[in-house]
């Protein structure tokens, strides 16, 4: 098969868009990693079983209360139904070239684009995918965090289009970013293909909240080529957020 020729079939042609899409930006990560914190402190209220619970489980209440509560409310600034359109959890995208055509990152936000100027991105492919993982003793951070969630943003499955991603852990049993992350990226840094460390993100805005540690990053190569001729992907920074699910 043709590395484009699942987007050809689709009658896309070189001519209808640009990569990568425009970034989205810090403001939006931020905010997005506000309206998470937010959800999960919503759900501890409520006595919400974090140890027990799956990840799907996890993953669908915090839906719940991201889309029919804070969305839809207005319940935080600058997350609404004007701003945002509607949060998906596992939706199918299709990975970079075509061939796999049932990927499923389990969040996925989409930010409304300004109408008044024409947007020529691919809009099934833009917005901040994320992808969810619990980390306990019965799921290693290196062998499923890294290996399982990390490395798709890094071959192209998902948010190959875009400039930035997003990865949340669901920790528990004192599992940190520090101690255990870190180590096992820094393990993997030729598989991941790994440009600049994790590292935190160095302004006020992205101090931990409770339950919650700081946001940290990583930037990653992607070795891959877009289709349709729009060459080599460029890199992609991954954004961290690790919330207490003990």
């Amino acid at each position: 098969m043709k590395a484009d020729s699942g987007f050809f079939t689709l009658g896309i042609s070189s001519d209808d868009f640009r990569l990568p899409h425009r970034r989205l930006g810090l403001p939006v990560i931020l905010l997005i990693r506000r309206v998470l914190s937010y959800a999960m402190e919503k759900l501890r209220e409520e006595q919400f079983n974090f140890a027990k619970a799956k990840e799907d489980q996890v993953t669908a209440a915090l839906l719940a209360v991201i889309e029919n509560r804070f969305r839809q409310q207005g319940t935080i600034p600058g997350f609404n139904q004007h701003t945002y359109d509607s949060v998906v959890r596992q939706a199918q995208v299709t990975n970079y070239n075509g061939t796999k055509l049932g990927k499923t990152p389990d969040l996925c936000f989409r930010l409304r684009r300004d109408t008044s100027q024409a947007y020529d991105g691919l809009s099934e492919y833009d917005g901040l995918f994320v992808e969810c993982k619990p980390v306990d003793a019965n799921h290693p951070v290196g062998s499923k965090y890294c290996d399982d969630g990390l490395i798709r943003f890094v071959c192209g499955d998902y948010a190959w289009a875009m400039r930035e991603g997003m990865m949340l852990a669901y920790a528990r049993n004192g599992r940190t970013i520090q101690k255990h992350l870190v180590p096992a990226m820094s393990d993997r840094t030729a598989k991941l293909s790994v440009v600049e460390a994790l590292a935190p993100v160095n302004i006020p805005a992205a101090t931990a909240t409770e339950g919650s540690e700081r946001i940290h990053r990583s930037k990653h190569r992607r070795v891959f080529g877009w289709p349709c001729n729009k060459g080599q992907a460029c890199d992609i920074t991954v954004y961290h957020l690790w919330h207490d699910a003990s």
